[in-house]
């Protein structure tokens, strides 16, 4: 699937755009579970029973925040999700929103505006995948239309992610040409996450890909070539965000199957 994005005006605030998507004619609990990865997203969901986070029924059009604890998503039956991944600064720059406030959470976004509440209206009409894709596309484009892009808070994560975590903060700070304090309380607002955690995710993140691509011989390799200076450094960065050891998670990945979860980028 193709959906039009206009570039000019949407790529510097979407990463990418996901849908998850399962035809479940046998009513399954699915459990879908998500880590950190220095993005926000804006997500519409549709299934037969809701989706939950423990008991938390989420929204079927929602804007999440920087995720830091692991999470674990849970429906049953058919559902599909469509999900902007957003780039760290655009909660702030698109929404005025306060980034940290959204950190491990999300908002409802029926209740952010009669704008978004309309456009959930749309969703839930709209006949097919591509025309709710354009749907979200045209209210973003909107949202852009009026941000308030802060140009060196983009810069300082790029760097970040751009080095996968190892750009150090000192150095960001001074080209910054912020004090410490006033970098961070800046960065923590608009990215959701002070620099330093920030940078954590950003190097965990790069980590748990490599895993995911197999592209390693042995752990030790994935330690040293995301920048960590031992494996035990690794080991204990990888637990904070996922729950369990690289090890752990390598052999789960091996044994589950997921061929019925339809994972698609476009």
């Amino acid at each position: 699937m193709k959906p039009i994005i206009r570039r000019s005006a949407l790529s510097k605030y979407i990463k990418n755009i996901w849908i998850l998507e399962n035809q479940d004619i046998d009513k399954t609990d699915h459990s879908l579970k998500f880590f950190a990865d220095g993005c926000s997203g804006l997500m519409f969901q549709q299934t037969e029973s809701g989706v939950f986070i423990g008991d938390k029924a989420l929204s079927s059009f929602l804007l999440y925040g920087q995720t830091v604890k692991p999470i674990e998503m849970k429906c049953s039956g058919s559902y599909k999700m469509i999900v902007f991944v957003l780039y760290p600064y655009a909660i702030h720059a698109l929404f005025g929103l306060n980034a940290s406030e959204l950190t491990d959470t999300c908002i409802d976004m029926r209740t952010y505006s009669a704008c978004s509440k309309e456009v959930e209206s749309e969703l839930a009409q709209a006949v097919s995948t591509e025309e709710q894709v354009r749907i979200m596309e045209t209210f973003l484009t909107k949202q852009a239309s009026s941000a308030n892009a802060d140009l060196q808070i983009q810069h300082m994560t790029t760097f970040i992610m751009n080095s996968n975590g190892t750009y150090t903060i000192k150095d960001l700070q001074e080209t910054a040409e912020m004090s410490e304090r006033t970098f961070e309380r800046k960065f923590a607002r608009q990215v959701g996450v002070p620099p330093k955690l920030f940078s954590k995710i950003i190097r965990f993140h790069s980590s748990i890909r490599q895993m995911d691509k197999g592209a390693y011989e042995k752990l030790s390799d994935v330690a040293y070539e995301n920048g960590y200076s031992d494996q035990s450094h690794f080991v204990r960065n990888f637990k904070e965000f996922t729950s369990i050891t690289p090890r752990a998670y390598k052999s789960k990945r091996i044994s589950e199957n997921k061929s019925s979860d339809g994972f698609i980028q476009v």
